[in-house]
């Protein structure tokens, strides 16, 4: 029996999913990003390696006919160097392919159209395809992606921090950030955000509480969320104007998933440039887009 690898690897977390020649899903594993511009190329051969020991223990030691790999330090087709730096022996495959998160994301939804994704997770990054791929922001965290957990959280702190520093603890972000830091006194967080073993994940999980106070009425949490959503929609306004046409726009990504306030936020703003675009979250997990890729490549 023949098997197929699929895999997506977003800022936070890995997904790895298997199909026979069939195409029946037999084995889906979950673990940590793969990521190896934020946490370098050993810790992510690590994760990957966590990850597929998984896998071989659900359905053996197989060599799959195809891999299709999926990853957010990508924003295109890997090269042979990256893709051996990362996978050898490791996976096992007759042949594996790396290309972006987004890309593997456009082969989770509807193929017979013209299509973008928009990832807006612990980082974002926008992709289309008509007759070509075409790919906005994908920055990373250190330049910016802007709509991203991470830079939402990172502003929230940058306002929780001067809210602090103005004798303002009882504002909604102070007590939020210290609630989420663990701590009564938010001074005490400057030990745990320049700790060298808090990742990128782990501030952006801030997000979630910037996100919770815009959605309880607080103002300036709100502007933050607008604000960010704000730079997500330029990236795909610029995306949307280079594409010869599209007919739908995906979203993915935890941002998306997590914050109805900002999906909505994003989706009336889209809508009313582009009213003849749907606009919807993208059903099918972008690993099984892989798996979908994998299959059909070598077919």
């Amino acid at each position: 029996m023949k098997f197929y690898l699929g895999i997506d690897g977003g800022g936070t977390r890995t997904t790895a999913s298997v199909c026979d020649e069939k195409g029946t899903l037999v084995c889906k594993v979950t673990g940590k990003t793969i990521n190896f511009y934020s946490i370098g190329m050993r810790n992510a051969r690590k994760n990957l390696s966590e990850i597929m020991s998984d896998v071989y223990k659900n359905i053996g030691e197989v060599t799959f006919e195809n891999a299709f790999i999926g990853c957010s330090a990508l924003d295109n087709r890997a090269d042979s160097d990256t893709t051996n730096a990362l996978c050898s022996d490791i996976i096992i495959s007759k042949n594996i392919t790396m290309d972006s998160d987004t890309y593997v994301a456009l082969f989770s939804g509807d193929c017979s159209v013209s299509r973008a994704v928009v990832i807006c997770g612990t980082g974002s990054m926008a992709t289309g395809i008509d007759e070509k791929i075409h790919t906005k922001s994908g920055w990373g965290h250190v330049i910016g992606d802007g709509g991203s957990a991470y830079s939402i959280a990172v502003n929230g702190l940058s306002e929780a921090v001067n809210l602090f520093d103005e004798n303002k603890s009882d504002s909604p972000l102070v007590k939020a950030a210290q609630h989420f830091f663990k701590t009564d006194n938010l001074r005490n967080i400057i030990d745990v955000v320049y700790n060298e073993n808090t990742t990128k994940d782990v501030i952006a999980g801030f997000a979630k509480c910037v996100s919770g106070e815009a959605e309880n009425g607080d103002e300036i949490s709100l502007d933050i969320l607008k604000g960010e959503c704000n730079k997500l929609l330029r990236t795909v306004y610029s995306l949307i104007d280079q594409m010869n046409s599209c007919d739908i726009l995906y979203l993915y990504g935890g941002v998306f998933q997590n914050s109805t306030l900002f999906r909505e936020l994003f989706t009336e703003s889209f809508n009313e440039k582009f009213p003849g675009i749907k606009a919807e979250l993208l059903s099918l997990p972008p690993d099984e887009g892989a798996l979908k890729l994998a299959r059909e490549q070598y077919e």
